[in-house]
């Protein structure tokens, strides 16, 4: 993402910051890491909303993108895997970890503890987060972490969707995804399909500590 446009995103987010009591308006929490990841790298079917493309690999613990075995969440597109459980397409990477995933409601600051009942990793079927209606490819289930408009055909991460993990080495993590373009305007019609990630996160380093 280019320096000019992370600033202003940054000052957007520190300006409409942290402890706010809706999750309509939480954004950005001073505890959190800020990550900007690209996941661009995917072709999107739009007859069946099937992908194809590089999934990019992240690690909570190292804070980076990562190409080893040792990864958390991957992402391309819009679709997100955990590195738990088995890979639903022969494109996937390897699910070599103990990873899983669940979306809490509420602001960064309220989820301050894993509900590890509800943690779940993905499977032949497709990843965890699609197969409980968390999310789809086109956003349109309103349950996920974004939202999909019709009219302008643009992906807006919802306010309040904390996507909680487990790693894959058992410890957790939270996060909330901000934004899903390089531009403040993406165009659709000029072929701005997305995939531009940005999140914040918080990692509970010590293993069996659910609090955050």
């Amino acid at each position: 993402m280019k320096y000019p446009i992370f600033l202003f995103l940054f000052s957007f987010f520190l300006f409409t910051s942290c402890e706010k009591n809706s999750t309509e308006e939480i954004l950005w929490w001073h505890d959190a890491d800020v990550v900007e990841l690209d996941a661009s790298d995917f072709e999107l079917n739009i007859s069946d909303t099937s992908a194809t493309g590089s999934f990019v690999k992240f690690s909570f613990s190292e804070g980076n993108t990562v190409t080893h075995d040792n990864w958390d969440v991957a992402f391309r597109g819009t679709t997100l895997i955990v590195n738990g459980g088995e890979k639903a397409h022969n494109d996937q990477p390897d699910r070599t970890g103990n990873a899983a995933v669940y979306i809490a409601t509420g602001s960064m600051s309220a989820i301050d503890s894993v509900d590890t009942t509800k943690l779940l990793q993905d499977n032949s079927s497709g990843s965890a987060i699609l197969n409980n209606i968390m999310i789809d490819d086109l956003g349109v289930s309103g349950q996920g972490w974004a939202s999909y408009s019709f009219s302008t055909h643009l992906f807006s991460p919802r306010a309040g969707r904390i996507l909680v993990f487990r790693t894959h080495d058992n410890k957790y993590a939270k996060m909330q995804i901000i934004y899903f373009y390089d531009s403040l305007n993406p165009d659709t019609g000029s072929g701005d399909i997305g995939g531009f990630y940005t999140f914040n996160y918080v990692y509970q380093s010590e293993e069996g500590n659910t609090m955050f």
